[in-house]
């Protein structure tokens, strides 16, 4: 493996180490000669003997010395000893140099000496070695490895040692040094984890063997184009995992200022975002092919790759209906054979039509699993099974008022039904289909009207109409009066305006002047009032008629209804920019609405402020009224919102009850906190009008751009705002400060280390006695967490607190105490100890998982320990926000078969005497606020009796 060196270094073919070693060997000077001395001085080592010399302080070997060793003809060792400062050793280490020898086929010896040789206070000493035998055999390759992990550690300024090494295989990604011709020196675990590749494999340009061929020819074009000087490199690419699967990754590199043409980088895994991002990219496409009135077949083909990509294995169909006649009429199947959609031609729909021509002909969908044995393919199994079909689902297509315009069938090469999951996929994809069908039978229509007009009478349109030169309408169609109700004389000279809508009329003349004044083609639209005061969108187009001279002589024009067009326009548009469900911009449109502003306000040296609004207590109106109530309020809270908002605000819902504000107009922070809390005093006035709201409360968390913000840092920044709100239960605004941040950085470090310690095993439980305060006598234990960090020694669960609310890591930190706490409680019992029962707390995270009941029943029964032996401690808050009716029956279950429900620290928070009813609960731990002030307070005294009392009456203990 090549060591990073110097550009020129790398170039010539230099090791970084031979030339670090050269360079020493000149600081040695004067003192090699007794280094040289010394080592010939040694004497001769004997056949598998060990070799130990001893140097004194101050002494530098950069000469090469050949030792003779008896009994082994010809075999030479080669030490080099290079001395380097370092500012970290300790002060007084000895050279230890030792062989490990093994017999080789002709019984030569190779010796491999370890690569640390440290013996001065603040130097390291490195010793490389070399061991020929007559064919001029390198060294083994893990010594080799050794030492070029050794040299590249060195020459870059990294850690040296097994430390880089350590540092680098704990990364979750890839992590490499190469150098600035992508000749890689170094590749950590995870990717030869990953890839397959061993390292030797990997070195130099092995790497691009694991790319994807797009990305590697990209790379390789990058490689050879000459580049003056370093800078960092980000880009998405695809690697190859060992089972020729590729997945997405986010590449970034940067030179290592420390070695002059070398980069380091690292890779992480953003597979399923990629995923993500390219099926929302593709539903804008083919809305974007609809919206631009693409051929309806290339439109259907586009459809079909995208469902094979959100359905992997399927291989899709599109046959379209002709519903007066009964018969397909063809269809679209980019990588089905053509025949497939060729027979099918001119068939008449039915049952017994396969699953198609039964889904249409039944409208329903038609599930078939097994083509062989379904009875619906009786006469076109041959068809499926000659190309290599299986199993096919079908949906019918129908247009808004209930006709079948279409079938939408997905084939596989293997019997299968689809999951609940792909039932909803497919739901979505023919929702689409519908719609470009629908637009496409109306662009038809459309077109056909217009070449119907066209060629009955020479461009005549619905309304013709002419004009002077000065654009006074002369004449109009008596289509006018009978489509606005006005008189063909209330339309000439500019009486026609008074037909336009309010909203359009500004700018539709403003367009008819700028065509008067240029002479030219003019085509636009306005919606236009009927004689029912209703509007319709109508398309306006006029040209001149000129002279020899060419002045303009007279203008015709033509009134064209595009109503139905433009609002399929207008819904494509909504699709890709709305929020169905509440009218405002939906995330995307907030998106590059924050991006613009923050490039607006960037040029003019302003600042950007954002707002994050959420509804507190929102989760009870949908349980305790139901979604359809919960959906209510959100569009009442959208639509005040929108009232609240200035010319310079952009308001938009982010999804589920999280909305945005983007400020363009503000200056400092200060305007931003009292705007968002006026926006807070308003919408909670609002709210309060309304009987399902008036619990609800906006809260809102604010940030102001600084010079270099991203939209999305910009974002981060404003829910970090938000979320320290709702970790302290206030209601009310905050903005993003420094220490926020740091608390973020701490909760992250929180999780990190919960993490490290689960997969290192660090996670140890303490055991607290339970002692009756009748006969001082231990009643059980309480399981307490705890980490026994092997440098910090044991930490308490303040360290990982963050850890314990994350949705995976304090369901995992759970399962790791639980399976401690039995696997203990087995060992006791073996050796005849006798504890009690022991308590062990639960997190939401981890008593939500849909099988923790079975799986804790699963682990006593094989401990052989009796369920009564383990008690269960939840919080007031697990009872709650978390528990759904499915998790209720499982703690009935848990405590029907013995193990203990106990409620910790009650009192605290907000659980009711509903709550005690409703929920499995054995034994209240009342909250040690309470119990601490019994003896100096009388009124909490009478609240603990109360407690004690109504705990007796429940039949439930009291601790």
């Amino acid at each position: 493996m090549p060591v990073p060196g110097d550009a020129e270094a790398a170039e010539s073919g230099t090791c970084a180490g031979d030339h670090a070693l050269t360079t020493q060997a000149a600081r040695g000077g004067e003192r090699g000669g007794r280094s040289a001395a010394l080592l010939e001085a040694a004497p001769a080592i004997k056949y598998k003997a060990a070799l130990g010399v001893a140097y004194g302080a101050g002494l530098c070997v950069s000469e090469v010395a050949h030792l003779k060793v008896d009994d082994i003809d010809s075999a030479h060792m080669l030490i080099r000893v290079e001395q380097e400062g370092r500012k970290d050793r300790n002060a007084m280490l000895s050279l230890q140099l030792w062989e490990l020898l093994r017999t080789c086929i002709d019984k030569f010896v190779i010796a491999k000496l370890i690569a640390y040789c440290p013996i001065f206070a603040g130097h390291e000493l490195s010793v490389r070695s070399c061991v020929n035998d007559r064919s001029g055999a390198p060294l083994p390759n893990d010594y080799e490895l050794f030492m070029e992990y050794q040299n590249l550690a060195e020459t870059l300024g990294l850690p040296v040692g097994d430390l880089f090494k350590i540092l680098t295989d704990a990364a979750p990604g890839f992590v490499w040094v190469a150098d600035h011709r992508g000749n890689v020196t170094y590749a950590n675990k995870s990717w030869c984890g990953f890839t397959g590749f061993t390292i030797d494999a990997s070195l130099r340009h092995g790497w691009l063997d694991a790319l994807h061929p797009d990305d590697a020819d990209k790379i390789r074009k990058l490689l050879d184009t000459p580049r003056p000087g370093f800078s960092n490199f980000e880009m998405a690419v695809q690697y190859r995992r060992y089972d020729d699967v590729y997945f997405w990754h986010m590449v970034r590199a940067c030179p290592i200022p420390s070695a002059p043409g070398f980069w380091i980088g690292c890779a992480v895994e953003i597979h399923n975002q990629a995923i993500s991002r390219e099926k929302a990219d593709a539903q804008v496409r083919i809305l974007e092919m609809v919206a631009s009135g693409a051929a309806i077949h290339d439109i259907l083909a586009a459809l079909c790759i995208y469902a094979e990509n959100i359905l992997p294995g399927a291989k899709c169909s599109i046959l379209l209906v002709d519903a007066e006649e009964g018969v397909f009429t063809g269809g679209v199947a980019p990588t089905l054979p053509p025949i497939m959609t060729e027979a099918l031609a001119g068939i008449g729909i039915g049952t017994g039509v396969g699953s198609c021509g039964t889904a249409a002909s039944e409208r329903r969908d038609v599930i078939v699993s097994d083509i062989a044995t379904d009875p619906l393919w009786l006469d076109w199994r041959e068809l499926a099974h000659s190309n290599g079909l299986r199993a096919c689902w079908s949906r019918p297509v129908f247009s808004s008022t209930g006709v079948v315009l279409a079938t939408f069938a997905f084939y596989f090469a293997e019997k299968r039904s689809p999951t609940s999951d792909e039932t909803s996929q497919m739901e979505g994809i023919t929702h689409i289909a519908s719609f470009a069908l629908e637009h496409s039978h109306t662009a038809s229509a459309l077109s056909e009207s217009e070449e119907h007009y066209r060629h009955s009478v020479e461009l005549n349109p619905q309304i013709p109409w002419t004009a002077d030169p000065d654009g006074n309408v002369l004449s109009v169609s008596s289509r006018w009066t009978a489509l606005t109700g006005l008189t063909q004389q209330e339309g000439l000279g500019s009486g026609w305006g008074r037909s336009i809508h309010p909203e359009d009329v500004e700018a539709t003349l403003a367009q008819w002047h700028e065509c008067l004044s240029s002479g030219g083609i003019e085509d636009f639209q306005y919606r236009m009032r009927l004689r029912d005061g209703s509007y319709r969108w109508v398309r306006a187009r006029a040209a001149p008629r000129r002279d020899e001279q060419g002045n303009i002589v007279r203008w015709y024009g033509t009134l064209e209804d595009v109503h139905e067009h433009r609002l399929a326009e207008d819904a494509l548009r909504r699709a890709a920019y709305v929020d169905d469900l509440t009218g405002l911009p939906n995330r995307r449109h907030f998106d590059e609405e924050l991006q613009q502003a923050l490039r607006s306000r960037g040029q003019n040296q302003g600042v950007v402020g954002l707002l994050v609004l959420d509804m507190d207590d929102f989760k009870q109106v949908n349980s305790r009224f139901g979604r359809a109530a919960g959906d209510a309020v959100l569009r009442l809270f959208s639509r005040h919102l929108r009232k609240l908002m200035m010319p310079t605000e952009f308001a938009a819902r982010l999804g589920g009850d999280e909305f945005g504000v983007i400020l363009k107009a503000v200056d400092d922070e200060r305007e931003v906190q009292a705007r968002a809390m006026q926006l807070m005093a308003s919408l909670d006035t609002y709210l309060k009008r309304s009987v399902r709201a008036r619990n609800c409360h906006a809260s809102v968390g604010g940030a102001v751009s600084t010079p270099g913000d991203s939209a999305d840092e910009l974002f981060k920044k404003a829910s970090l705002a938000l979320y320290s709100l709702r970790k302290t239960k206030q209601r009310a605004v905050k903005l993003f400060t420094p220490e926020i941040g740091i608390r973020n950085r701490q909760k992250i470090d929180q999780i990190e280390l919960a993490r490290e310690a689960l997969r290192f095993g660090w996670i140890i439980p303490y055991y607290q006695p339970k002692i009756s305060l009748l006969d001082d006598r231990i009643v059980g234990l309480e399981a307490l967490i705890r980490i026994s960090h092997p440098e910090e020694g044991i930490l308490p669960p303040a360290r990982i607190l963050a850890a314990l609310d994350h949705p995976h890591v304090g369901s995992e930190l759970g399962e790791r105490m639980m399976s401690l706490v039995i696997q203990d409680l087995k060992a006791w019992r073996a050796n005849g100890t006798v504890v009690g029962h022991v308590a062990l707390n639960l997190s939401a995270e981890h008593l939500t998982r849909p099988d923790f009941a079975d799986h804790l029943l699963a682990d006593l029964q094989q401990a052989r320990l009796a369920s009564d032996s383990l008690k269960l401690e939840i919080t007031e808050r697990v009872l709650i926000e978390e528990l759904s009716g499915d998790i209720r029956d499982a703690l009935v279950r848990l405590q029907e078969t013995g193990v203990g429900i106990s409620l910790d620290d009650f009192g605290t928070g907000y659980a009711s005497l509903t709550h005690l009813q409703y929920f499995p609960v054995n034994e209240i731990k009342i909250d040690r606020s309470f119990v601490d002030r019994l003896a100096g307070d009388a009124g909490n005294a009478a609240i603990v009796k109360a407690m004690i009392q109504l705990g007796r009456s429940l039949d439930v203990d009291f601790r």
